[in-house]
């Protein structure tokens, strides 16, 4: 997934909000901003998973200043987004709001403010809000990502499954060419794919119709899905 991190009051202390990392005195006189402790090891852990990471902020740093105190830490993003490219895309898409990550296809967006909360159910992209204050933060992220992560893969099969079954009303067939679409577009291995398969069909929203040749069908509880509410409920079953 593209992954972007908010900065202040989210990796950036805004005083004395949480621990930070040690930095010397060459540094400070740089410019060097502290950051918070764990960012590094988080933010490799999961670029190690696979996950792009961006920075998304609303402060007007230069991406150069902000490049500088990442790489001082040991981090290293891919796209940074300040206020200044931030503002002139909502603007141009007329887009209501302090973020929108989509509009920077990222997937998920990491942030301190509530706000950025609310508007995530009202503008419907994916964020996950940390407090300062919290010191499970890099576990809560980590679960939240692994939601997320689950929920997409789960969205993208139903997707495929609703248009190879032309919106449930046909029975599915070619199975195996789903999975390898859905492999395919989410970057996954077929085994996973498979095993949110094999979730929908154990819950009942799938079923087996035909042996031979192989058909599936969606069950009266599977028409009836239709929002990530919906879906989000059958993912806490995804073990």
């Amino acid at each position: 997934m593209n992954i972007s991190f908010d900065l202040d009051s989210t990796l950036i202390p805004n005083g004395k909000e949480f621990e930070t990392e040690k930095r010397n005195g060459i540094a400070k006189l740089f410019g060097i901003e502290e950051i918070r402790k764990g960012t590094s090891e988080l933010i490799s852990d999961l670029q190690n998973q696979g996950h792009k990471i961006h920075i998304y902020t609303t402060s007007f740093r230069t991406k150069r200043k902000i490049r500088l105190t990442l790489k001082y830490y040991g981090i290293r993003v891919n796209r940074i987004v300040n206020q200044t490219e931030n503002h002139k895309v909502l603007k141009s898409r007329n887009i209501n709001s302090s973020k929108y990550p989509p509009a920077f296809d990222f997937d998920l967006h990491i942030d301190d403010l509530k706000g950025v909360g609310i508007e995530s159910e009202r503008f419907n992209f994916n964020a996950i809000i940390v407090n300062p204050s919290d010191k499970n933060w890099i576990e809560n992220i980590k679960s939240g990502i692994e939601r997320i992560f689950e929920l997409k893969i789960l969205k993208r099969l139903l997707k495929e499954l609703w248009l190879q079954s032309d919106d449930c009303s046909e029975p599915i067939e070619n199975m195996w060419f789903s999975i390898q679409e859905v492999a395919k577009s989410t970057g996954n291995k077929r085994k996973e794919i498979r095993k949110h398969l094999n979730l929908l069909i154990d819950d009942k929203y799938i079923e087996i119709t035909s042996e031979e040749p192989l058909l599936f069908e969606f069950t009266e509880k599977g028409k009836a899905i239709k929002t990530d509410l919906e879906i989000e409920k059958i993912i806490k079953n995804v073990g």
